[in-house]
């Protein structure tokens, strides 16, 4: 289905509003054509017949007309702003939709700021679009269609001879739209990396201020800039071109009918009245024939910021519950890999022939080196992922086989960074459950040590926490995203590198809340230092994506020559430097 076919399909979907619109302009563009009527009446039957009682009941009727016809295009403007809205908002909600539904891997290949562009500035030509220029085109055609015929009863001849450009006006339309939507294609997705390079600059000002680097970002941004000039200056040459052009070809046309009407008229084939009201109704020829290229015009800019909306649309998830999923009950919490591989790039192993068994209620503590695969093991039990080779199980299921909403349900996951919506700490920690209760939201702010802290502040729970957190330390980010994971009550419990940023004393806190909420949940706890694992049932150790080390605490810190071990040592070194 083309992209203008998908635009009519979503603007059908409010049709009875979509007919009053219609319906109201084409009252609007009867009045307008009548005006003309009535003055051809008062020439010839006023002025050249002289029936002069005739002129105060013309006369009303000429500033009657205009002012339903002022009346009904008012009407007939908020009507269709009513309605470009509404379209505009439907687009707006299917593409979320559809971008809240896409898999992670889509959100690793795509930058945020290309998706933001979509949604914000390739709305804008499609809002002008249906909330102004879509009337403009459909008033045009009206009103050009209307008087043409109103024309014909009159005079077919000078009708017919109005018309002489309109296969000029065509052919220029032609030419020129073939190059005008590549190029305002061309012009939005320069607009969608200048967006990005924004969204990047902005997100990491903290960084370019503290290596002092505005000058270089300034210089950057400025290049970005001055792509951007140029590609919409290209489609604006052409679209500059486009409009002139029409024009003249509407002007020619206004030429020719007061050079034929004016030799009809001497001829006697035509009155004075009839001459006259011909010349305004080619105005209402013009205008429409220069109105349309104005519309069409911007139609192309529509269809190349619509195309790119829709792209998104047509996008599939790389993950979905097969056809006939199997319902997920209450979880035990028993976790098997079989034989796992996984690459987020064909030919780059990040995992390899992982055979890992977690059982009911165990806390297993996942150890290792930077890229080793700690995350990216986590990441396939909640079928964020699937494997290139093996299977993961839970409670003896393959998870490709179950329903994904209710399983990840039952899976808390507290990230490396953690991330906190612009609100309060109490729809922080609520977010993935809106009807807890204010005893539940304590209980799990105090599971997960941050009672304390909240009820010392002023607001309590509803303090503002600010755009991504920022009025809240990194270890008490984490302790609200720990809160959060702990008031859905999950049945596996995932923390990655969650007491990562936290010092050493709040790193105890959270271990000592943890040893109250693990005992009847399986426990996943991946970390960077020996100690963040101490309270584990059982730890593996990875390195280069495979398993190279599994036993308690206590067996691993015995190996001397293991990777735990050397983990050990260093963090108790570094830990004497800073006593020192």
């Amino acid at each position: 289905m083309t992209v203008f076919l998908r635009m009519v399909k979503e603007s059908l979907r409010h049709w009875q509003l979509l007919l009053v619109v219609l319906a109201l302009s084409i009252a609007a563009q009867a009045g307008m054509i009548a005006i003309p009527a009535i003055v051809r009446r008062m020439i010839d039957q006023v002025f050249d017949e002289g029936r002069t009682e005739l002129l105060p009941l013309l006369s009303i009727g000429v500033v009657g007309l205009a002012l339903a016809k002022a009346a009904l295009q008012y009407a007939e403007m908020v009507n269709g702003g009513r309605f470009g809205q509404n379209v505009m908002r439907d687009m707006r909600r299917t593409v979320y939709h559809k971008l809240t539904r896409l898999s992670f891997g889509y959100f690793d290949r795509t930058r945020t700021g290309e998706l933001m562009s979509r949604i914000t500035n390739d709305m804008e030509p499609i809002g002008f679009f249906l909330m102004f220029y879509s009337r403009l085109i459909v008033r045009s055609t009206l009103l050009f269609l209307g008087t043409f015929i109103y024309c014909l009863t009159m005079n077919w001849k000078l009708a017919l001879a109005s018309l002489g450009t309109l296969p000029l006006l065509t052919i220029t339309a032609t030419i020129c739209g073939a190059y005008i939507r590549p190029a305002f294609e061309k012009a939005r997705a320069v607009l969608a990396e200048v967006t990005s390079r924004l969204q990047e600059s902005i997100g990491a000002i903290t960084i370019v201020k503290t290596y002092c680097r505005e000058e270089r970002e300034i210089e950057r941004f400025f290049g970005d800039s001055k792509r951007l000039r140029d590609a919409n200056y290209k489609a604006e040459k052409i679209d500059a071109l486009y409009f002139p052009l029409t024009g003249f070809w509407a002007a020619l046309a206004g030429v020719i009918v007061v050079w034929y009407g004016g030799v009809l008229t001497i001829r006697g084939e035509m009155s004075s009245g009839e001459f006259i009201a011909f010349n305004m109704y080619v105005a209402f020829l013009i205008m429409p024939m220069r109105m349309m290229g104005w519309g069409v015009s911007n139609a192309m800019r529509s269809l190349a910021a619509a195309e790119r909306i829709y792209a998104v649309q047509d996008e599939t998830p790389d993950l979905e519950s097969p056809p006939d999923p199997k319902p997920v009950e209450r979880l035990k919490g028993d976790i098997e890999l079989r034989n796992v591989s996984f690459s987020y790039k064909h030919g780059e192993p990040v995992l390899r022939d992982i055979d890992l068994n977690i059982r009911t209620g165990e806390t297993l503590g996942v150890l290792g080196t930077v890229a080793s695969g700690k995350s990216t093991l986590t990441a396939l039990i909640p079928r964020y992922y699937d494997p290139d080779a093996g299977q993961i199980l839970i409670d003896g299921e393959d998870v490709r086989e179950l329903n994904l909403e209710q399983l990840r349900a039952q899976i808390g996951m507290v990230f490396q960074e953690s991330f906190l919506f612009s609100g309060t700490i109490r729809e922080n920690i609520a977010f993935g459950r809106v009807d807890a209760t204010e005893e539940e939201i304590r209980k799990a702010a105090d599971d997960a040590a941050i009672l304390e802290f909240i009820d010392s502040l002023e607001d309590g729970m509803d303090t503002q926490v600010g755009e991504r957190g920022m009025r809240l330390s990194g270890g008490q980010q984490q302790r609200l995203a720990i809160a959060r994971a702990l008031l859905t009550d999950p049945r596996v419990l995932i923390l990655d590198s969650c007491t990562s940023s936290v010092d050493t004393y709040t790193e105890y806190l959270i271990q000592q809340a943890l040893e109250n909420v693990r005992a009847d949940r399986t426990t996943i706890i991946i970390a960077h230092r020996a100690s963040s694992v101490a309270m584990a049932d059982r730890v593996i150790v990875m390195d280069g994506g495979r398993i190279v080390q599994e036993g308690t605490p206590e067996e691993l810190s015995a190996d001397e020559d293991g990777l735990f071990a050397r983990f050990d040592r260093l963090q108790q070194d570094l830990e004497g430097l800073e006593v020192a």
